[in-house]
């Protein structure tokens, strides 16, 4: 059931003014016992896990709170999303269908991701790291700021995969078989 917002606007001017009464009549504090309820009920949501108003259309290509393999063809400008999740993205057959270079962008949030890559295509991964992890097939790794890194084949071929992949409070390990 969606709220629509003049409904929830007034809902709270009413509860607003309800407050001021009972404050000014009862010395009672309601808008504070409310506020209370208000965050007790939040509260149980997300220990419960599932969502009452503010609900997120999660997309095939979004991870929150679980695990996914991802062997997908990427297109394109796509983008990824890992949430407080895990998700192994498994690239190692890519193909260049229109002979361009495919974009990805692989955001990383409080999660884990782990890309898999073909030594012999021509990939690039930058990752930009706050507070978090990138590690590289070559053995490098960043906890905080920029770390890059390609395949022997990146530099002459006109057909690549870029990955750009920022890490909040996360972890990415690029592997290249």
């Amino acid at each position: 059931m969606r709220m629509a917002p003049g409904l929830f606007w007034g809902v709270l001017l009413v509860l607003i003014g309800l407050a001021a009464i009972f404050r000014v009549i009862f010395d009672v504090n309601l808008f504070g016992v409310v506020f209370a309820l208000f965050l007790i009920f939040i509260g149980v949501s997300l220990l419960l896990g599932k969502p009452w108003m503010f609900h997120h259309q999660k997309g095939e290509r979004d991870t929150m709170f679980g695990d996914q393999k991802v062997t997908e063809q990427p297109r394109d400008n796509s983008e990824y999303n890992v949430i407080f999740g895990r998700t192994v993205y498994d690239f190692r057959n890519i193909q260049f269908p229109d002979n361009e270079p495919i974009r990805l962008k692989i955001n990383t949030i409080f999660g884990n991701s782990v890309i898999l890559i073909n030594r012999n295509t021509p990939v690039k991964v930058k990752s930009d790291a706050v507070f978090a992890g990138s590690s590289m097939p070559d053995g490098n790794s960043v906890a905080f700021g920029t770390i890059q890194y390609a395949t022997d084949t990146f530099a002459v071929a006109i057909n690549h995969l870029y990955i750009d992949a920022p890490v909040i409070f996360g972890a990415l390990q690029v592997k290249a078989e």
